[in-house]
C-alpha cells in the first residue's frame, strides 16, 4: 500500500564513539563545553552529519543528569540553554543536544524545523528517525564516557517531548521523563496547528507533494482509525513492521504505551494555542494519563521563566542536596493581565 515511502528504521550501529570536547564558557558553579560527533544515523542530509552537545558540568559534587531536549527551530534554543546552566549551578550535569535540521544542523538549502514537517513524506520520516537515533547514540556516549548518573531524567519541549517519547520507547534506561507543551497525532498537527501553516500551503499548492498527506479528511480518518487498533501493537518492531499508515511509525502517540506512567509527569500549558487540545489529549491518554501539572503558560510564553519549569523538575525529582525550590506561578501568570 506505501510502496513507494522509505521503510523506518530506528537502528544504528553501536561501539566507541570519536568525539572532540571544547570548553566555552566558565561560571562560578559550572563550566560549559560543546560536545561533537559524526552522527551514528546511516542516511545525515548534507550539514546534518555532526551531532553537537552542550554539556553544563558542576564544580562540586554531581547529584544527577539532565537531558534536555529543545523545541521546533531556533527562537526557544538560548532559554533551553539557560535551563542547562541553572540545573547545573544546583548540581545536576545538564546535557542539551541540537536536534538535527535545527539551528546549526539545519540541512542545506532548509529552514530550521522544517523537515519535521514537510509536504514530503520521506522527508517527515528521515528527519524523525535521524532525531531518535541521535538522542539514543547521546545516552550511550554518555554512558561510555562516564558522564551517565543513576539518578537521570529527561526534558522535552514541544518537538523534543515528542522525540523524548519515541527514545523512550527504544531505550527505557531514563528514570523519569518531563513532557512540556507536546502533542501526538501528526495528522491532527500538520493540518491543525498555526504553526504549521507553511505545510498546509505546500501541500495545498503544489501538486507534486505527497500524495498521503493532501487530503486533510481523508488522512485524519485514517490515523485516526488506526489509533483504535494500536493496542494489538506489543512491541516497537510490531510498529515498524505494521501497515499502519507510515505517519504513525514517527508518532510519539504510537509509541506512549511503551512508557512507565510512573516515570512521566506532563506539564500542560493551560493556553497552548500552538498545538490542539485534541493532540495534547490523546498524548497524555495513551500515556497511560500520568501526573499532569497544568501551568498557566502558552506554548512559548514560559520560555523567559524557565527557572520556574526547572524548579518544578527538581521538586519532582527530589534530589539529595537540593531542598525544596518555591514556584511562585502567580509571577508568571503576570504576563495574562
Amino acid at each position: 500500500m506505501f510502496e513507494d515511502v522509505r521503510k523506518i528504521d530506528f537502528s544504528y550501529k553501536r561501539g566507541d564513539i570519536d568525539f572532540s570536547r571544547a570548553f566555552i564558557n566558565k561560571g562560578e558553579n559550572f563550566r560549559e563545553s560543546l560536545v561533537k560527533f559524526y552522527s551514528k544515523y546511516y542516511s545525515p542530509k548534507k550539514g546534518t552529519e555532526t551531532v553537537e552537545v552542550f554539556i553544563f558540568e558542576p564544580k562540586g559534587k554531581v547529584l544527577g543528569v539532565g537531558l534536555i531536549l529543545h523545541g521546533l527551530g531556533t527562537k526557544n534554543i538560548s532559554y533551553i540553554l539557560k535551563m542547562g546552566k541553572y540545573f547545573s549551578r544546583l548540581g545536576i550535569r545538564a546535557i542539551v543536544p541540537i536536534l538535527p535540521e535545527n539551528y546549526t544542523r539545519t540541512s542545506h538549502g532548509s529552514m530550521s524545523g522544517k523537515n519535521y514537517f514537510s509536504s514530503d513524506i520521506n522527508t517527515i520520516l528521515n528527519t524523525w528517525e535521524h532525531a531518535v537515533v541521535d538522542v539514543l547514540s547521546i545516552i550511550d556516549f554518555l554512558k561510555m564516557n562516564k558522564l551517565w548518573h543513576e539518578k537521570n531524567f529527561m526534558v522535552g519541549y514541544c518537538l523534543g517531548g515528542m522525540v523524548s517519547v519515541i527514545a523512550n520507547a527504544l531505550n527505557p534506561s531514563i528514570d523519569h521523563t518531563f513532557i512540556i507543551a507536546s502533542g501526538g497525532n501528526m495528522a491532527e498537527l500538520i493540518w491543525d496547528s498555526p504553526t504549521l501553516e507553511y505545510t498546509r500551503r505546500e501541500l495545498l499548492d503544489n501538486a507534486k507533494v505527497s500524495a498521503y498527506l493532501n487530503d486533510r479528511e481523508r488522512l485524519v480518518s485514517t490515523i485516526n482509525k488506526s489509533f483504535e487498533k494500536i493496542s494489538q501493537y506489543h512491541t516497537v518492531s510490531d510498529i515498524l513492521n505494521s501497515d499502519i499508515h507510515p505517519l504513525m511509525k514517527v508518532d510519539p502517540a504510537v509509541y506512549a504505551k511503551f512508557l512507565l506512567r510512573e516515570k512521566v509527569t506532563y506539564l500542560e500549558a493551560r493556553f497552548d494555542r500552538t498545538l490542539p487540545k485534541s493532540t495534547r489529549n490523546l498524548l497524555w491518554k495513551n500515556l497511560g494519563k500520568p501526573r499532569k501539572i497544568l501551568i498557566p503558560i502558552d506554548h512559548i510564553s514560559w520560555l523567559p521563566f524557565q527557572r520556574l519549569i526547572s524548579n518544578i523538575i527538581i521538586n519532582e525529582m527530589r534530589f539529595e542536596g537540593i531542598g525544596y525550590r518555591p514556584i511562585n506561578l502567580r509571577y508568571l501568570a503576570k504576563s495574562y493581565k
